[in-house]
């Protein structure tokens, strides 16, 4: 499983915000992708101000089912990228302008 399907499976998990926080820091450590861990990062802001605003801070919550527009913009780039069944390193020779010779 890449860290784009490790994405998906963990922000469609009901757990807490803690515990979703917890999950994505470990998928950004793991990933060499600067576009991923930059759009992480972009996630954590929002996930934060929920939870010092949440009065039940042990409620369970899936991230696919909120409002959080960064969050929903990352889902469907993972989406995408995970449809194409390339790993991860392929994406990023691709981006860098690598590809096979002609």
């Amino acid at each position: 499983m890449n860290n784009y399907e490790k994405f998906l499976k963990a922000v469609s998990e009901v757990k807490t915000l803690s515990s979703h926080m917890t999950a994505l820091g470990k998928i950004k450590s793991a990933s060499e992708d600067e576009k991923f861990i930059a759009a992480i990062d972009a996630i954590i802001p929002s996930l934060q101000r929920a939870y010092l605003a949440s009065t039940s801070k042990s409620t369970p919550v899936s991230l696919d089912k909120t409002d959080i527009r960064e969050i929903n913009s990352l889902i469907s780039t993972c989406k995408k990228i995970v449809g194409t069944k390339k790993p991860e390193w392929q994406i990023l020779a691709e981006r860098n302008g690598w590809g096979p010779k002609r």
